[in-house]
């Protein structure tokens, strides 16, 4: 397994930092971006074990951090606050734009099938590829773990002292001091309602759409991913619910192991992605367990 550290131009926002995994560097195979959602990191927890398992069964893998997720990239703290709060959705969909650019052009370092892109996002993350995969051509296929059915998830009288104060705060064990979310994130929010309107856009999708839930999610419960496949639409779509799971199928940071909820909802994401990702004639070759 060979693996490479990148470092993405990113316009608009600092360079995104981006590992590159694959089994077979010297073939020409799809490329699948692997994303994080809030509070996550490229290494948070279960995403090496996941891009290792997709890197294994034959595709090229680019896990990326969001460029304002403030984290440390070697520690895993949060330690650029204020960055972690100038964050907004349509910078996450723009890192991904961004990303999705790289991997066609010709400074990507390794040979690209199609180009034959697919995308798979955890939580927020699943967010920006579902929007993402409208602006992106060479998506062929995307996957969402844990992913909500809408971004505005607050109070109106949260959202007022919001507005009132500038900031949303909250706590963050990897982060030494409090964290807080400036007012633009939530105006970016309010400003692209049709746009972000997540169970519309899921209904609009051509390609093929893997959704993975944990039964027990508290964060974005169960009825979020149903909601979003509650809307007929032109594409496949596949709901799978990993039982007795919550939001990260029992997997904290770091990982000391895999969970058999993860084990599941890896082996889903690496057959669904070789199904609709992989063109025909394509020899993918097989997970190793």
């Amino acid at each position: 397994m060979e693996m490479i550290e990148l470092k993405i131009n990113n316009p608009g926002s600092t360079p995104l930092e981006a590992d590159l995994r694959s089994g077979r560097p010297e073939d020409s195979r799809p490329v699948i971006v692997v994303c994080h959602g809030f509070l996550g990191y490229k290494r948070w927890g279960f995403f090496p074990y996941l891009s290792e398992h997709l890197a294994a069964a034959g595709f090229h893998v680019l896990t990326l951090s969001f460029s304002r997720n403030g984290i440390d990239e070697h520690t895993g703290l949060i330690t650029k606050p204020e960055e972690f709060a100038a964050n907004t959705v349509s910078r996450e969909v723009a890192d991904l734009e961004n990303a999705g650019r790289f991997v066609i052009s010709d400074s990507f370092p390794l040979p690209v099938q199609g180009p034959r892109l697919g995308l798979l996002g955890h939580s927020r993350g699943g967010s920006a590829c579902l929007l993402a995969s409208f602006s992106c051509p060479a998506v062929r296929s995307i996957v969402t773990w844990s992913a909500a059915s809408k971004l505005d998830r607050y109070t109106d009288l949260r959202k007022q002292e919001w507005k009132r104060t500038g900031r949303l705060e909250f706590k963050e064990s990897r982060s030494p001091t409090p964290l807080w979310l400036d007012y633009a994130y939530y105006r970016d929010i309010d400003r692209n309602r049709e746009k972000f309107d997540l169970k519309s856009r899921a209904a609009d999708l051509k390609i093929p759409h893997l959704i993975v839930h944990g039964e027990r999610d508290a964060a974005v419960t169960l009825k979020e991913a149903r909601r979003l496949v509650q809307l007929p639409r032109p594409g496949k779509v596949s709901l799978q619910i990993i039982k007795g799971c919550g939001h990260t199928f029992g997997i904290s940071h770091p990982m000391r192991g895999p969970t058999r909820g993860l084990e599941k909802a890896t082996s889903l994401t690496v057959a669904w992605f070789k199904g609709t990702l992989a063109a025909e004639g394509n020899n993918i070759v097989e997970e190793e367990s």
